[in-house]
């Protein structure tokens, strides 16, 4: 494993088990098996880090939830396989989507500017999602709301199957596919 990785899980695991407020530099350094200087010759600061930590996770997740839309699209089929790629993608890398989690709810851990590119990536979701909704297929709610109701359910999910050690069997991930789904249908 390189330095670079494993500052990166030693960052990771930081901020799972002690939480962000913990994270130290010298932590960082001691759990990674290196130097402070090490780290700097990286990263510039925390902030830079928990950054670059969370670019790398968020586009991880993102290469496996792209959709389509428009003429044509079964909105129906094309959200519930996305769902399906994006609960296969947290438990396959529960660390990095538990670490993802922890800085979308606190932003101000990471660049600002990033966070909002990183947020604005999922406009061909909020198109579906759009879409749909004017085929009379989801409820007519914000955006957030429809987040609400399935990427969170699903994360709440993610982070109860975790703190418990297990895994999810087929049947228990179509049907939390299948309750994501009933949550915003007409």
């Amino acid at each position: 494993m390189s330095k670079v990785q494993a500052i990166k899980d030693a960052v990771v695991d930081i901020v799972l088990t002690d939480g962000y407020q913990n994270l130290s530099m010298s932590k960082v350094a001691k759990k990674a098996g290196v130097s402070q200087a090490t780290i700097y010759l990286s990263y510039a600061s925390k902030e830079e880090m928990l950054t670059a930590i969370y670019v790398e996770a968020h586009a991880m997740i993102e290469g496996q939830t792209r959709v389509s839309s428009g003429p044509g699209t079964d909105v129906e089929s094309e959200l519930k396989t996305m769902f399906r790629h994006y609960m296969r993608i947290l438990l396959d890398h529960p660390k990095q989507a538990l670490f993802m989690y922890t800085v979308n709810n606190t932003p101000s851990l990471i660049d600002a500017n990033v966070f909002q590119e990183m947020m604005s990536r999922n406009q061909d979701i909020r198109e579906l999602i759009e879409y749909g909704q004017k085929q009379g297929l989801i409820v007519q709610a914000d955006f957030d709301y429809i987040v609400a109701f399935t990427f969170d359910a699903i994360n709440s999910l993610m982070i109860l199957n975790y703190n418990r050690g297990g895994t999810m069997t087929d049947q228990q991930i179509q049907r939390a596919i299948d309750m994501c789904w009933r949550a915003i249908k007409v």
